[in-house]
């Protein structure tokens, strides 16, 4: 029996032990395939090694940055949230977390990983949380571009747009067009490779419009991003080790080299020769030319950089190009400055160190006394919580191109038209598609809470709101002279501790306020407002409600209030140009959120929304789709109320009309209007009547609805002015359109 024993227990650590080593070996493995780049088969390694060993840090650590290096944002949280139940955590593990909670948006909760990061670098976590602060003030602001999509762009990963001529010509790994390769070397080098592509200048064109840029023979699959002199016969090459929707950057990559090369009159390009001053065992790469092909631009991550790449310049003078000079601390920091474009005057580059949005953003700078300036981030618009790069202009005109894997586009890197946008009208409806990784579907019936249309609760993670306008307040309205304020809103709590629904600041209608520092200097000397005014909805700002005329005011939200210009996500359904939209085509879509409108100058652009959660907008993407919208694409922007009109509301949410329907009127209370929403205090009127709000230019109206005749609109006026609306009044809602009742 003893000796049985004995053999059991052998046995037992001969199992243990090979289990053990096997999970040793499959970590191995793992790492050494992330070292390569092979995430995919890093991932699968390392999952193989938890099997044995589930509480191995190395192994979670893995996983989680092979799904941040695919660009899988969400599959990496999962496991970066994992990693915090673990013990021994890698000390890049707080930094590396905050850099993807970064690039989803969740800038209060990457904050505070980045400030957690102080122990290691001081320096560096103060600048990432700093960052933080500067992404949700610049998603805050106006849009000063509108980004449309290229509609050639595929389902895959499309990058590098460039002109040659009056065409555009890009790198992708779209498979729709064959080669006639032979046998040898068909293989499948065209599932895994990019090739270069030419076709129109985007908004007019369609997929017929696109062919290879180079022939059978000429293609290698390792060519992009290229750019051509405007105005000489050379083009500046890249061979690059790039992956279908995986990142293009890393700092210690060792395998892009830089070429120039001769065009033809058809934009494709021979005579290939290599860059001098390509480094062994380092990257150079991303080149520009200017306009004469003498000088160009590159990056690379040579020894004696600041740090990853850095950007250089070299001329071509006497018959060779000169030893590459390093741009210098106004342009290169210790991260990653990449894909440069100079038009002649200015250089516009990306990078993920200045202070931006997200991975990569857009800057600009020139040279000024012969230094170059400080570079300036093309902000929101053109930049977003994910990577942008890529920058190019149009040849002829002011209309930008840049590669983005910003979420809603059609495939993991796409390539956008940027116009400024004044210039929208320019511009025709893109289709678009939008294919993600789609979480498990989520529950519509307990997404939708009955009583006010608000997103209830799930376990899904929020991104993070972006800090809400700063109230504005015209004390020169009523004392003659100049002010100084400064208006402190108190943030609200971590997005990821609060319900994935609207938030309460702008669906409660509460939100604390205080106002300090408000210095006053006229011929009596400082007032201080503090003692003079209330503290609490501080009504500076709000107009005389008969002294604001209600003609073209749009309604932009019903039972509840939007305080602020948030970033949210819509679904976006429709985008057209010469009509006002016949809503009854939509109404099917309103058992999964609000139909509005946007008006952005020429266009009315049809939208489904809006909600504060990713998981939720792609599921519902996912249901609208199969609904036959297979255009619909998520838009993750600011509630900009000026430019909004609620149309429908959700099925059992409300039971106002499309404004394109006849139905005659109804009688409601126009309770007040003011410059800035904050001020309004919805407690007054509980319990009075469905609140509705109105938006007309830069102000903000206030009715309540929900009442049967006139004489009951009536006794609600009253008792609104009892509560402090002194110039309430009763109006009339004819078919969507507000008007006086006298």
């Amino acid at each position: 029996m003893r000796g049985k024993l004995q053999h059991l227990l052998l046995a037992f650590l001969i199992c243990s032990f090979s289990g053990t080593l096997m999970s040793q070996k499959s970590l191995i493995k793992a790492k050494k395939h992330f070292e390569l780049k092979a995430f995919d088969l890093a991932i699968e390694n390392a999952k193989k090694a938890l099997k044995d060993k589930p509480e191995c840090v190395e192994c979670h650590s893995v996983i989680a940055e092979s799904f941040r290096m695919m660009n899988a944002n969400v599959d990496a949280a999962i496991w970066y949230r994992k990693m915090e139940k673990l013990d021994n955590l890698p000390q890049d593990y707080a930094f590396n977390y905050a850099l993807l909670l970064k690039r989803m948006g969740q800038y209060n909760k990457a904050k505070k990983y980045f400030e957690s990061y102080a122990g290691i670098d001081q320096d560096l976590a103060n600048l990432y949380a700093e960052s933080c602060d500067f992404a949700k003030a610049a998603l805050s602001g106006p849009k000063d571009f509108e980004l449309n999509l290229y509609n050639a762009s595929s389902k895959v990963t499309d990058y590098g747009p460039t002109f040659f001529r009056d065409k555009i010509v890009f790198s992708s790994f779209r498979t729709d067009f064959k080669r006639s390769l032979d046998k040898l070397n068909n293989s499948q080098i065209q599932d895994q490779h990019s090739q270069l592509f030419i076709g129109n200048q985007g908004v007019t064109g369609t997929i017929n419009n696109v062919d290879f840029l180079l022939s059978d023979d000429e293609e290698t699959f390792d060519y992009g991003p290229i750019h051509y002199a405007a105005e000489a016969n050379v083009v500046a090459v890249t061979k690059n080790n790039f992956r279908d929707g995986e990142k293009q950057i890393f700092s210690n990559d060792l395998e892009l080299a830089l070429y120039t090369a001769t065009s033809r009159s058809n934009g494709s390009f021979h005579n290939l020769e290599a860059f001098p001053y390509n480094e062994v065992g380092y990257a150079t790469g991303f080149g520009t030319l200017n306009p004469s092909g003498n000088i160009m631009y590159f990056a690379s991550n040579r020894p004696g950089g600041k740090g990853g790449f850095d950007l250089y310049v070299s001329y071509y003078k006497n018959g060779k190009w000169t030893y590459p000079e390093n741009l210098g601390d106004n342009v290169n920091t210790p991260g990653n400055e990449i894909t440069p474009f100079f038009d002649g005057e200015t250089l516009y580059f990306s990078s993920d160190y200045w202070m931006g949005l997200g991975g990569f953003d857009v800057f600009k700078t020139n040279v000024s006394a012969g230094e170059w300036n400080v570079p300036a981030n093309l902000g929101n618009g053109v930049n977003s919580p994910e990577d942008d790069y890529y920058f190019t202009k149009h040849p002829e005109r002011e209309t930008f191109y840049l590669t983005s894997n910003r979420l809603g586009g059609r495939g993991s890197h796409d390539i956008y038209i940027v116009n400024k946008a004044a210039e929208e009208e320019q511009l025709l409806s893109q289709v678009v598609d939008y294919e993600d990784v789609v979480p498990a579907a989520v529950s519509i019936e307990k997404d939708i809470i009955e009583d006010r249309g608000l997103v209830a609760e799930t376990q899904n993670v929020n991104l993070e709101e972006s800090i809400p306008n700063v109230p504005k307040s015209s004390y020169s309205d009523l004392f003659n002279t100049d002010v100084s304020t400064e208006n402190i809103i108190e943030e609200t709590s971590n997005i990821s501790d609060r319900k994935s629904g609207i938030s309460s600041d702008l669906a409660s209608g509460t939100q604390d306020n205080e106002t300090t520092n408000t210095d006053l200097n006229s011929n009596n000397g400082a007032i201080d407002f503090n003692k003079i005014l209330p503290p609490k909805a501080v009504d500076l700002n709000k107009m005389n409600a008969k002294s604001i005329s209600l003609a073209g005011a749009k309604r932009v939200a019903y039972g509840e209030i939007i305080r602020s210009n948030s970033n949210v996500y819509f679904i976006q359904v429709a985008a057209l140009f010469k009509s006002q939209a016949n809503m009854n085509v939509f109404s099917g879509l309103k058992d999964y959120g609000s139909l509005y409108k946007f008006y952005q100058s020429s266009a009315t652009k049809v939208k489904l929304g809006y909600f504060l959660d990713e998981y939720q907008a792609k599921d519902i993407l996912r249901k609208v789709k199969s609904m036959g919208y297979s255009d619909a694409f998520i838009t993750y922007e600011p509630l900009n109320t000026a430019s909004m009109e609620l149309v429908e509301l959700p099925s059992g949410q409300g039971n106002f009309v499309n404004i394109n329907e006849t139905t005659g009127i109804s009688y409601k209370v126009r309770l007040a209007s003011y410059e800035d929403p904050i001020w309004f205090d919805i407690n007054k009127v509980n319990g009075m009547g469905t609140i509705e709000q109105w938006s007309k230019g830069e102000w903000t109206i206030f009715v309540l609805s929900g009442f049967a005749s006139q004489s009951e609109a009536q006794i609600a006026r009253d008792r609104a002015i009892a509560k402090g609306f002194s110039d309430a009044e009763v109006v009339i809602d004819r078919n969507g359109i507000l008007e006086n009742l006298n």
